[in-house]
């Protein structure tokens, strides 16, 4: 049984269509419980499209003995991320998924594989999460379009929370790999905050190698920028580092127009990398790109960039952040003891 009525309606955007679908899907895992059952599918919107995949809105129920029962509550609303199921090996994603339990992480419900109802021949790994009202990427926006900053305050909460979401998955050895406002999930009313997108991230051996064009480039830590392939779960602190201050300035810290300009911005804030740096992190060919910034110097202040919105602390706390070496950056479980929310202890 398979039930479609859909509609560009909303906003007029292609990522926000209102969609009428209905499936019956035989198999569904309930990742709590590990049982499978048959389920009713409705998706009734479209939330976010990516290269990988896209995310519907959606709500489940039981469908019992073979019969169409209209009785049984819907269960809902969830987040529904499809993308094309990896045949041949393991989903990173839906193992890191169903292990994971913290607060400040996505949770995921069910999970089932489906046909794409273009083709099917060809089958779609549908992880069907908790779902949360906006983003940071939204919320930003719209104090930005209001012409305005986040509130001190809320800087803290959303700050805190993603770095508690960062510790956690670190102390695993989990790197997220992609962070980035768009992939963080709030609710305005509670100011809860998870980490969501869970499609690059990977558990870290030391000293292995894995690939350095990752991360969405505003949010890449310099190593990767230059193309070093043994990296840590530092990289997610840099990317935490840029979300931080791009909550207090309203917009991307550092915009650069291709992945060596990106590393010419951050010079500016933070001056030339060290020599130390080039030798251990510097692949050649990225050698022959960064010459041409030979002579590049800091030309922007953090007090000046920053100091209008947060204290001090705040200022410090990003200058001890985005730093080029890895081992000298925060960690993310030193951050959610930092000075600069001991204001969130007092209230």
């Amino acid at each position: 049984m398979e039930r479609i009525n859909a509609s560009s309606a909303a906003s007029g955007s292609s990522s926000t269509a209102m969609v009428q679908r209905e499936f019956i899907v035989k198999e569904v895992t309930d990742n709590s419980t590990n049982i499978t059952r048959p389920m009713v599918i409705k998706e009734y919107k479209k939330i976010g499209e990516g290269a990988f995949g896209s995310v519907f809105q959606a709500t489940l129920r039981v469908y019992n003995n073979n019969n169409y029962d209209s009785s049984q509550p819907w269960l809902g609303p969830f987040a529904i991320k499809k993308v094309p199921a990896q045949t041949d090996y393991k989903s990173r994603e839906l193992e890191l998924l169903r292990v994971t339990d913290h607060p400040n992480i996505v949770k995921l419900r069910y999970f089932f594989n489906y046909p794409n109802k273009k083709d099917y021949n060809k089958l779609y790994q549908h992880l069907v999460m908790e779902a949360l009202p906006s983003t940071l990427q939204a919320e930003i926006k719209r104090y930005r379009l209001s012409e305005t900053s986040l509130p001190l305050e809320l800087i803290r909460v959303y700050a805190y929370q993603l770095a508690n979401g960062l510790s956690y998955l670190h102390s695993y050895s989990i790197a997220h790999r992609d962070l980035k406002p768009s992939n963080i999930l709030v609710d305005p009313q509670d100011r809860s905050l998870k980490i969501c997108d869970f499609g690059s991230a990977k558990k870290l051996e030391s000293n292995a190698v894995s690939v350095a064009y990752i991360c969405s480039r505003y949010y890449r830590a310099p190593e990767l920028v230059v193309g070093c392939q043994i990296y840590t779960t530092s990289i997610d602190i840099w990317g935490y580092g840029c979300i931080l201050g791009e909550m207090i300035v309203g917009m991307p810290i550092f915009q650069g127009k291709d992945p060596y300009d990106q590393f010419r911005e951050i010079i500016k804030l933070i001056g030339p990398p060290s020599h130390d740096f080039y030798s251990r992190f510097v692949t050649a060919e990225a050698a022959t790109e960064l010459y041409k910034f030979k002579g590049s110097k800091k030309t922007r202040s953090f007090e000046k960039m920053f100091g209008s919105v947060v204290n001090a602390e705040g200022v410090m706390l990003l200058k001890r952040i985005l730093r080029y070496e890895p081992e000298k950056r925060l960690t993310a479980a030193e951050i959610t003891h930092d000075e600069f929310f001991e204001a969130l202890e007092a209230t």
